[in-house]
């Protein structure tokens, strides 16, 4: 018996001893592959991004300009404060989480929250509120009811970038244009509205845009909104063409004696001719064409009608004809033909019409018009890919012509399956809105608003070239254009902007002062301006967004109960399955050691 126990005693003895090896053998290993991953880890950087639409992701473009950065970037936010609430708290952290994401891939990167008011008396925190209201950072009042009344916290809605010797505000909180959720749309534009102060600061000169006066497009006041934005990232300019050949291009007297010229570049990168009225001459034809030629891109917002809804504000109905503007054979030889007809689409906006008066106030109603588009049908390609809806008046189809296999042809956006074209001349009525639409008439599909050309286009004066032109030997017609890219859309109401006079303010493109509801024209605009300037980063994180995912109402109602049941069900069964995997596993590794034992006794 004694013999035996010591046999046991050794056995345990022996079995400690090899039990603590191995533990000290595996905590050493353990460490040592901690410090080796460590290693790996500041040398290599990758992360795996499981959602669906990427939203812990940083874009291609952010990450290449975070890699080339030169010299250190600082960037400030305000957003930091003790009587934060806990909204805002929670968008700071989320500011926090992309800008270590761009720490992460550049080591030029520093960051830090500031609160700027803390310790300050109120006199000093109004100096410095107002210090951030020059700077374009206007702060928030948010008031809110404690213990002792209420009280007023201010929040100062972005950061400071600063780069070498300059520094360039921006905003981070941004109202949702739609009325919907501020934070899940701020949180959208932050890559953006991180990444283009960046951008601005690292650029030593921005692309030049111009508006085209003397045709009767729109002026200033109904482009100002568009144009604010673009100026974000552009210079914006205004002229008028009227003949002068060195308007769009660098053009000098070399030697008056002999009379040649020096001859430049274009002088802009994008033109915006948006909504003419009167016709276009020969010679400014040949200015923006030989524009074209020499790589320049164009926005054409053309109306081809004149049929207008301000012409319906004092007439019940009027009178649509086409638009002669002349230059149909500029665009067809760009591979377009913008028709003179208007489309009517069942998928349409409503426009408020008097149906009645009570006393001496008139009756208002909306009632659906089919002439003012809702387009909610877009392309696969990035200037459309995030957009909902574009608001829309009086718009005309767009053919695709022509047989130059040099273009590249893309439908940007185009109306629902439910459209119809109406020819013009013709009669334009607010009776269109009462009546019962006949669906057998609205049988076109898909009617093409918008279209991108892009490639090597031709000349629409080769081999035509008027003997006066002609004779300007020194201006080096060219017959064929570098690659470059042009913009058609049959609606120019879709670039302007309502303008309050008594206010002297204007709303933002594609603002309904009917409905109050806001429309994607605006950046629709700016996704256009960005590609043909080959902004294609700056295009990828205005077209970024995701959507946080909501829970069908309907069929949590309908399966309350079953829901209910799973919820309380599941965890309390995988509980008890990994409760008999435990047990058994214990009850299978002591028997075989109880075996191993009564072995080693008998022995």
């Amino acid at each position: 018996m004694e013999k035996v126990t010591k046999k046991l005693n050794k056995g345990q003895t022996e079995g400690g001893r090899q039990f603590k090896k191995n533990m000290i053998l595996g905590l050493f290993i353990a460490l040592i592959a901690v410090i080796v991953v460590n290693i790996i880890s500041s040398f290599l950087f990758f992360r795996i991004d499981l959602t669906k639409d990427k939203r812990h992701s940083l874009s291609k473009g952010t990450i290449e300009m975070l890699n080339n950065l030169e010299d250190r970037v600082y960037i400030r936010v305000y957003l930091k404060g003790k009587d934060q609430p806990a909204d805002y708290q929670l968008f700071a952290k989320q500011v926090e989480q992309v800008l270590q994401d761009f720490r992460s891939y550049s080591k030029n990167v520093y960051f830090e929250f500031i609160d700027p008011l803390e310790g300050k008396s109120p006199e000093e925190a109004n100096s410095i509120l107002g210090e951030f209201v020059k700077k374009g950072l206007d702060p928030i009042p948010i008031s809110r009811e404690d213990g002792s009344g209420y009280s007023t916290h201010m929040v100062i809605p972005g950061a400071i970038v600063s780069y070498r010797d300059h520094e360039y505000p921006t905003k981070l909180l941004v109202s949702d244009p739609s009325g919907a959720n501020w934070m899940q749309y701020s949180i959208e534009e932050l890559e953006y509205n991180l990444v283009a102060p960046i951008r601005r600061l690292l650029k030593t000169s921005k692309p030049n845009v111009a508006f085209i006066d003397g045709h009767g497009e729109l002026d200033f006041w109904n482009t100002c909104w568009a144009g604010l934005q673009l100026q974000r990232f552009y210079n914006v300019s205004r002229f008028s063409l009227d003949g002068k050949i060195n308007c769009l291009r660098e053009i000098s007297v070399a030697d008056s004696a002999s009379q040649t010229l020096n001859l430049g570049k274009n002088k802009y990168d994008v033109l915006i001719i948006a909504q003419p009225t009167q016709p276009f001459k020969e010679y400014d034809k040949y200015i923006i064409d030989q524009f074209i030629m020499r790589g320049g891109k164009v926005l054409w917002l053309i109306d081809n009608t004149t049929a207008s809804l301000d012409s319906l504000q004092s007439t019940p109905e009027f009178f649509a004809t086409p638009r002669s503007l002349y230059i149909n054979d500029l665009l067809f030889t760009y591979g377009v033909r913008i028709n003179s007809n208007l489309i009517q689409d069942l998928s349409c906006l409503p426009i408020p019409q008097q149906v009645g008066i009570i006393g001496d106030q008139p009756q208002y109603k909306f009632m659906a018009f089919p002439y003012t588009l809702n387009l909610v049908n877009f392309g696969d390609h990035p200037i459309v890919r995030n957009l909902k809806e574009v608001k829309s008046e009086f718009a005309g189809s767009i053919d695709l012509v022509g047989k130059n296999a040099d273009l590249k042809k893309t439908v940007l956006m185009c109306s629902s399956e439910r459209s119809k074209l109406v020819p013009t001349p013709s009669i334009v009525t607010l009776k269109v809105a009462l009546a019962k639409p006949n669906p057998q008439e609205f049988a076109f599909r898909n009617l093409p608003v918008a279209v991108l050309v892009e490639g090597e286009f031709e000349s629409a004066f080769k081999g035509i070239l008027p003997v006066e032109f002609d004779t300007l030997k020194e201006l080096d017609f060219r017959p064929k254009s570098e690659y470059t890219r042009q913009i058609f859309v049959s609606d120019g109401d879709i670039i302007r902007n309502p303008f309050d006079k008594k206010r002297n303010q204007p709303y933002p493109a594609g603002y309904d002062i009917y409905t109050r509801k806001m429309y994607d024209n605006t950046q629709f605009i700016v996704n256009c301006v960005n590609y043909l300037c080959a902004d294609d980063d700056l295009l990828q994180l205005r077209t970024k967004n995701f959507r946080i995912g909501s829970l069908n109402q309907e069929k949590i109602r309908g399966r309350k109960t079953l829901l209910a049941t799973l919820n309380i069900v599941i965890p309390l069964a995988l509980i008890a399955i990994m409760g008999v995997i435990l047990i058994l596993s214990r009850k299978l590794k002591f028997s075989k050691k109880s075996n191993s034992e009564n072995l080693n006794i008998k022995k």
